[in-house]
Order: C-alpha cells, then sequence, then structure tokens
C-alpha cells in the first residue's frame, strides 16, 4: 500500500510515491531540469508539495544544493501566496541599487518591512557574479523576497534557501539547435553598430509607450529586457534601463528637494508667526508655493498651518484660519 499524496489537480499530479517515483524518473530522463537522480527528483516533488507548488513548478523552482533544498524567490513569494497566511504583500521600492518589499500576515495588525541593497550584495561579494553585474535590479528583488520570508512566514518555507545562498545550483544542459545550411548567413553575422543602435532605439521606444500608456512599469521592464535578449542586444539594452533608472531617480531626488524646500519655507515663515495675524501673512505668502506640491504634501502644510495658528491664540482651528485667509483675501 502507497501513501497517499494530497493533491490539487488529481488529472495532473502524482497521487502517490510510486506515481511521484515515476514522474522523477521521467524528469531526469526528460533532461529539462536541474535534476541528477531519480531520488533527488523525488525529494523535490515532495518538497514542492510542502509548499503548496503544483509538481511541475517544484521541478522548474526548486534544485537541492549541498544535501539542502534550493528554491527560487519566485517560488518562495508563490508558496507564501497560496498559503493564505498573507493579507498582502507589496514591492515598496525596486530599483538597481535597492529593494524594499513590504508584508503583513493575517493575524497581525502592522505590516514586516525588508530591504536589501546593492552595498549588502557587495559586502557578500554577490556583486561579481555575471547574473548580478547583468540584472542588479531583479537579483536584488529576489534576494529581498527571500529573506522576508523566511523572517515572516518560516512555517512555509522552513529550511529552504534561494540560488546562491548556499551554493550556485546546477544549470539545466542548455538546448542545442543545429544551423543548417539553408539558414540566411544574415542571421548568423555579427551586427554593426548601427544596427544594433537601431534595435536598441526600438525597443526603447516600445518601453516608452507602455510606460506612457499607464502599463506595469516592472512588466515593461522585463518586457524590454527579453527583446534585448532576443535582439542579440541585452547588454546594450540592460545599461540603457539602468542608465534611464538612474536619471530618473535623479530627477525624483532634485524634485523631492524642491518640494522639501517649500514646506521648509513656510515651515520657517510659521515658526517666526508669534500672532494670528502673521500666521495668516505666512499662509497668504506661501499659498501658491504650496499650491504646487504634490497633493500628498498638501494635508501636512495645512496641519502645521493650523497647529501654528492655534498655538499663537487663533480660534475655531482650521476653520477660523480659512476663514481669516478669506478675509484678508478679500480686503
Amino acid at each position: 500500500m502507497t501513501a497517499a499524496i494530497d493533491v490539487r489537480r488529481p488529472s495532473l499530479e502524482p497521487v502517490s510515491l510510486d506515481e511521484a517515483s515515476a514522474l522523477a524518473k521521467a524528469a531526469v530522463a526528460s533532461k529539462l531540469y536541474a535534476i541528477t537522480s531519480a531520488e533527488a527528483g523525488l525529494m523535490i516533488l515532495l518538497t514542492g508539495r510542502d509548499l503548496g507548488l503544483s509538481a511541475s513548478q517544484a521541478l522548474r523552482g526548486i534544485y537541492v544544493v549541498n544535501n539542502k533544498p534550493v528554491i527560487s524567490a519566485d517560488a518562495m513569494v508563490a508558496a507564501v501566496r497560496r498559503s493564505g497566511l498573507a493579507k498582502s504583500w507589496r514591492v515598496v521600492e525596486s530599483t538597481i541599487e535597492r529593494c524594499t518589499i513590504e508584508t503583513t500576515r493575517e493575524g497581525e495588525e502592522h505590516p514586516e518591512r525588508e530591504t536589501f541593497t546593492l552595498e549588502d550584495a557587495k559586502r557578500a561579494g554577490l556583486d561579481r557574479k555575471d547574473v548580478w553585474r547583468a540584472y542588479p535590479r531583479d537579483m536584488l528583488r529576489h534576494r529581498c523576497a527571500a529573506a522576508l520570508v523566511r523572517r515572516v512566514y518560516p512555517d512555509v518555507v522552513l529550511g529552504c534557501y534561494v540560488p546562491g545562498e548556499i551554493d550556485d545550483p546546477p544549470s539545466p544542459a542548455p538546448l542545442r539547435v543545429n544551423v543548417t545550411a539553408s539558414e540566411p548567413k544574415a542571421e548568423r553575422r555579427k551586427l554593426s553598430d548601427e544596427e544594433k543602435a537601431a534595435r536598441v532605439a526600438t525597443i526603447l521606444s516600445d518601453y516608452d509607450k507602455a510606460i506612457a500608456a499607464g502599463e506595469n512599469a516592472d512588466a515593461a521592464y522585463d518586457t524590454a529586457k527579453r527583446a534585448g535578449r532576443d535582439g542579440v542586444v541585452a547588454v546594450l539594452v540592460q545599461k540603457a534601463l539602468d542608465d534611464r533608472e538612474r536619471a530618473e531617480a535623479e530627477r525624483k531626488r532634485a524634485e523631492y528637494g524642491s518640494h522639501q524646500a517649500i514646506y521648509d519655507r513656510l515651515l520657517g515663515d510659521l515658526a517666526n508667526a508669534t500672532t494670528p495675524v502673521q500666521v495668516v501673512t505666512a499662509c497668504i505668502e506661501n499659498r501658491d508655493a504650496v499650491g504646487d506640491l504634490p497633493e500628498s504634501w498638501l494635508p501636512r502644510a495645512w496641519a502645521e498651518s493650523v497647529s501654528r495658528w492655534s498655538a499663537v491664540g487663533g480660534e475655531d482651528g482650521g476653520d477660523g484660519l480659512q476663514t481669516a485667509m478669506d478675509e484678508r483675501g478679500e480686503s
């Protein structure tokens, strides 16, 4: 009598150890997965079952390295989401320099947050690897996600690591495609610099259009990278995307600095105001500049104004300040 395996899709998943063993042997024979033995394949299937993954997901996303299960970060997050224990999972920031992810576990009132930076990667010696140099944004997100999952959901992924934390998992044998004599030579020749530049320009143009159309930025980013790989200009596209991210980060920092200067000027004028009339004057003199701030800044600016108004003897709180400003504007 064989031990039963819990299954979500009876028509596709193994329902006994015998069926799981047969599937593991088939997976090894296919040479499509990084599995060297049927026994390792069986353990991968059982680990995947514990994580709530289908058999094919387990075979794609789990490896055995130094006798420990190594699971991809995407599979970790998938396991957490399927567990029903995650009330929310949100990528707060994802750049080529840092990644911050936030999650709230069911039953918990406050979210937990994890940040992994390029400096963290350098201290661990990860930045020397080719994949980190080529795709720092993705790799930072993977490490950040894995650290957050293990800290908040240890009962879901107990004992699992992501690639690189123990050692790099073996890579499956690459598929080899024979180039026939009938294939056009133009497809095999090396691209000129002009052709590479044209391909990169097209890919970036599509990326810009996607962003302008309001598509998900991460999806557009991944689409551009895939197009770069398919067009044999992956390195150039990655560099261009990184340059754009740096430029956008600089723009946001400059914009934030400008907004902060406006806000600080208002706070300074309010701090120097010692009477209700002076508070009204400070608010009116800064009104146009403060009005140009993003909406998220306005409640804070108004709250500071009302607080100072009340502190120097102004009556009726915000309503009183607004009335005084209206009267001052009409006079």
